[in-house]
This record gives structure tokens, sequence and C-alpha cells, in this order.
């Protein structure tokens, strides 16, 4: 079980629904975007500015738990749960009162967009992700 240290509050959307009547599968991706650039956000980054550069994602999954429909009132939480030189992990984990519906994961690393390559985690973002999350540094 993960503690989260982050996590906002949504509602599920008529759009968000697939032809059965419950959440569709890629819908849960958004729901993680929407938690990863809330928690960027309590530290002034976004997915195009952390310390000056963007990051991009190489790996994503999700473990489909329970289903979600229409209106339901859910918890997103997420974290950096590992820092690496060149790589961050991330978990997410969606609960409705209380239940996990779905978990995920993601593989992240910081991309200089101006020359179109990977680079080290900045040193501001590794000592900031580390100290909100108890991490090593």
């Amino acid at each position: 079980m993960t503690d989260f240290k982050f996590s906002i509050p949504m509602t599920v959307r008529i759009n968000d629904l697939n032809y059965a009547n419950h959440v569709a599968h890629q819908q849960f991706f958004s729901y993680f975007q929407e938690a990863r650039m809330a928690y960027l956000r309590q530290f002034n980054w976004t997915e195009l500015d952390i310390d000056g550069f963007g990051m991009i994602m190489t790996e994503a999954n999700c473990k489909y738990k329970r289903q979600l429909f229409y209106g339901d009132r859910i918890q997103v939480a997420c974290n950096i749960s590992e820092l690496k030189p060149k790589q961050f992990n991330m978990l997410y984990e969606i609960k409705k009162s209380g239940i996990v519906c779905a978990e995920g994961f993601t593989a992240n690393h910081i991309f200089d967009y101006k020359v179109a390559k990977i680079v080290s985690l900045p040193e501001n973002f590794v000592k900031t992700v580390a100290e909100f999350e108890g991490l090593p540094f």
C-alpha cells in the first residue's frame, strides 16, 4: 500500500463514458494526467517547464480494479516514488468512497525540447521532490 501525500478530487463526466456506460479505459490516463499536472503545479512546475525543461513519458500502465460511472466522485492521488539520474517514476491511485478503483504507473524523463534529448533531472527538482516525498537524494 502506497502512502500518497497528494491527491485531487474529481467527478466523472458524461464524456468519460464508453458504450458500456462506464468510464472508458483510456480515460483513467486522463485522470492520472490531471493529478500529475496538479502535483507539479504545487511546486510551480508544468509538464513543459520543470526548471526550464519539459518532461516526456516512456511507459504507462493502469490496473483496473472497479468500474466508475457518471457522477462518481473520485479522489485521484499520485506521488513520485523513485528518482533516478535521468528518470522519475510516478504512482497513481483512484479511489471512490475509500475503495481503490485503479492503480497506475508512469516512467518519466526530463526532456530538453531544444535539442530533443533526455537530460539529467535538475538538482532543484530532485531536492524539492525528495524533501516532499521523503526520498533519498
